[in-house]
């Protein structure tokens, strides 16, 4: 698990006229976890966009997980301001590291300097209806967790955590519960339209 991202990265992937690449490649405190950095080239001008952490995973009771943060999410790159949230270099990103992860497996993202998640978070907008949380929901992960305070030195900034379940039954059990969230969300008359339209895709998704 995440072997064949970091070799992609390694070998250099081009977004648009951005060129993605890996940093300062290090052991983590545990076996089989990695730390680098995420980086973005244009114009021969390089910068960092954020810090990656990957665990591999040990079958059967160790999950692999990666967890995203220290992210920049403005950069001036080249002759341009690079903005990642939301940006098709976040969408790429985000398929890289989950489109190959099986039932069980996790990601953090730090969301911190994401404007638009962490201010609908702070008002209560569930989780999977959040510009990020739908994001996540929609590469098959279905339970979250928001981590909106450090609970020590390790945890770091605000985060979003979002799991894959681990099987069917899991799974069936986390839509009933996002279901049951997203109906009560709809329930109230000051939603933003985005937040709304991101709402009832849910619903058709879970309907089907």
């Amino acid at each position: 698990m995440f072997y064949g991202s970091l070799k992609k990265l390694e070998d250099g992937i081009r977004i648009d006229d951005l060129d993605l690449s890996v940093q300062n490649i290090e052991e983590g405190r545990i076996k089989d976890q990695k730390y680098f950095d995420l980086c973005i080239t244009s114009q021969g001008n390089e910068k960092t966009l954020m810090r990656i952490s990957v665990y591999m995973g040990r079958k059967p009771d160790y999950m692999p997980w990666v967890e995203m943060f220290g992210i920049n999410a403005r950069l001036e790159v080249g002759d341009e301001i690079f903005e990642y949230f939301g940006s098709t270099v976040e969408e790429k990103i985000l398929d890289l590291f989950t489109s190959d992860m099986n039932e069980g497996g996790r990601i953090f993202v730090e969301y911190q300097r994401d404007k638009c998640t962490r201010e609908e978070l702070s008002i209560g907008v569930p989780e999977p209806c959040t510009r990020l949380g739908y994001e996540l929901f929609k590469r098959d992960f279905t339970w979250f967790k928001d981590w909106y305070f450090a609970e020590g030195f390790y945890e770091g900034g605000q985060k979003l955590q979002a799991e894959k379940a681990i099987d069917d039954e899991h799974r069936r059990k986390h839509m009933i519960h996002i279901r049951k969230e997203v109906d009560a969300l709809l329930e109230k008359d000051d939603l933003k339209e985005q937040v709304e339209e991101r709402a009832y895709e849910i619903l058709d998704y879970i309907e089907k």
